[in-house]
């Protein structure tokens, strides 16, 4: 799984840029690809609401816990004896539940606060999720078939997996190519290169906005190509580092777009 998000500013391209990056056409395909989108952004919005629940929740229940130790510790806080000689081990002892006190209301409140932070930035992604929703509605698709980035075998498809160790379900975003050791990875379609360099996890990469798309094609050695290049298909990008490519299509939705199947969009080979 790689995160695309921090990249976002310089993935976007402009309206020139899209407009003349744009691939080929073929309506049968763009009902499919609006439905998938539609369904992973419905499910990411019911995971956000579930987890703002959550958080909301945790929230309230540590505030509440916090208001009756607050009343017990303004007594104790407050309170002291009247006396004029107070023994000294009794002095002591006050002093410690004191600053017990004082420890735990301010432990209360920072993770009233993380909590809270918590929350609003699960509420934040809620809105960037209404607004991804929205933006599908209207979002030119990729209705044409792009090309591989080169020979090889899939051998890690897109989706979800359980994981060997952990058996954990997860996602995998892209998927990855057998290819012949070092083989040159291609660009899929015509376009403008918005990001070349390291990708957490993946090695080098190359990012290409083809329009309605976004191509992610990393494992690589160093790229080819730089930031802002045109490219043509077939066009070289660099060379597989050992010999596995990921290849990840992302629709330019959202802050960092969002993962579609690469393999149905794809030329029969």
């Amino acid at each position: 799984m790689i995160i695309l998000a921090a990249l976002a500013t310089s993935v976007r391209a402009d309206d020139g840029d899209r407009e003349a990056a744009a691939p080929t056409v073929d309506e049968a395909a763009a009902p499919d690809v609006r439905g998938t989108l539609r369904a992973q952004l419905a499910a990411e919005a019911a995971v956000a609401a579930k987890n703002a629940a959550i958080d909301a929740d945790k929230r309230d229940l540590r505030a509440a816990a916090r208001a009756g130790r607050a009343r017990a510790a303004y007594k104790l806080l407050r309170g002291g004896s009247a006396r004029l000689w107070v023994e000294p081990a009794e002095r002591m002892a006050t002093a410690r539940r004191r600053a017990a006190a004082r420890h735990i209301l301010a432990d209360d409140r920072a993770e009233i606060a993380i909590l809270s932070d918590e929350l609003l930035r699960v509420l934040a992604g809620s809105i960037e999720v209404g607004a991804a929703r929205a933006a599908v509605e209207t979002a030119r698709l990729p209705e044409g078939l792009l090309a591989w980035p080169a020979r090889g075998e899939v051998v890690r498809h897109f989706g979800q997996f359980v994981h060997d160790d952990s058996k954990a379900t997860l996602s995998r975003h892209g998927l990855d190519l057998e290819v012949d050791d070092h083989a040159a990875a291609h660009a899929m379609a015509d376009g403008v290169v918005r990001y070349a360099g390291p990708i957490r996890g993946l090695d080098q990469g190359v990012i290409v906005d083809h329009g309605a798309v976004w191509s992610v094609i990393a494992k690589l050695g160093d790229p080819a190509v730089h930031v802002g290049q045109r490219v043509a298909a077939g066009d070289v990008l660099g060379a597989a580092a050992r010999h596995r490519l990921y290849l990840e299509l992302r629709i330019p939705v959202g802050r960092g777009g969002l993962p579609i199947d690469p393999e149905p969009q794809l030329e029969p080979r």
